[in-house]
């Protein structure tokens, strides 16, 4: 004892060594993509929105990046505004205990997941496959899918009708983001082809307003032309004394009729220039 000669050391006693990183296991990665923010790395909490490449977020903090991109480095540019993402309709997973996952419990971060799919009932954990509908963010795996007949195009969950390229893999693996890449590309396509056919729509429609138009301007006219003729029939007109329109007594407070130039006193409120 004591290295008194009776013991021969090893080197690994003697020497230290650097001990290894521990290395996470596949699994954990896994689970940990289904419960943790893909920008912030915080725990997804309701609400919790999809892009569309399949990468989930908590819309508080991606509405916090779209305001301010410095505050994330590795930021998802390709998001510039709500129309990039979409709200996610999830459903809890009854056993799941946040507790245990905000003590580092590791066999909870894999087998047990905030979410579940509302019809099989299997865990987003990464084990399984999960899609979601960009059109409407409701969320199922892939088992409830290939259940009903895929070519109806309408959600299994709220039964609205959707195009082939509203239905993304939920946090895709490498080979599975180009699928996802690829029906981003062609949706935004078709919204852009929808805009310019609306376009070429609206300025058909104001061509039409602006021929109806013209028949309404050929109207105008005529009553300019009315105004013109009363003008010109007061301009024939001297002197208000000699309107046949025009009654007497009306005629009788203008110092310009008869009664006045022949009248023997001043005018009752300012001097008559006619007076003699």
């Amino acid at each position: 004892m004591g290295c008194d000669g009776g013991t021969i050391p090893r080197r690994d006693e003697l020497v230290r060594t650097k001990k290894k990183k521990a290395v996470a296991s596949k699994e954990v990665k896994a689970g940990a993509r289904w419960n943790y923010c893909h920008l912030s790395q915080l725990p997804l909490q309701k609400p919790v929105v999809v892009d569309q490449l399949g990468n989930l977020y908590n819309k508080d903090k991606l509405i916090e990046y779209m305001l301010d991109r410095s505050k994330y480095e590795n930021g998802p540019e390709y998001i510039k505004n709500l129309k990039d993402i979409k709200e996610l309709n999830l459903t809890p997973n009854p056993s799941f205990d946040s507790n245990k996952q905000e003590n580092g419990d590791e066999s909870n971060t894999i087998n047990k997941t905030q979410w579940i799919c509302s019809i099989t009932g299997l865990e987003m954990n990464g084990s399984f496959k999960f899609f979601c509908l960009f059109s409407c963010g409701c969320v199922f795996s892939e088992r409830s899918y290939k259940s009903i007949n895929p070519t109806s195009l309408k959600c299994i969950r709220c039964e609205k009708s959707y195009s082939e390229n509203d239905l993304i893999i939920l946090n895709p693996t490498e080979e599975e983001l180009d699928i996802n890449l690829n029906k981003m590309k062609a949706r935004k396509e078709a919204i852009a082809k929808s805009k310019a056919e609306k376009a070429k729509t609206s300025t058909k429609d104001n061509q039409k307003c602006s021929e109806d138009g013209t028949l309404t301007k050929t109207k105008r006219p005529a009553e300019s032309t009315s105004k013109s003729s009363t003008s010109e029939k007061s301009k024939k007109i001297k002197s208000i004394q000699d309107d046949p329109n025009t009654s007497d007594v009306y005629k009788s407070i203008f110092n310009t009729c008869d009664q006045a130039k022949n009248q023997q006193k001043a005018h009752w409120v300012t001097f008559n220039p006619l007076y003699n």
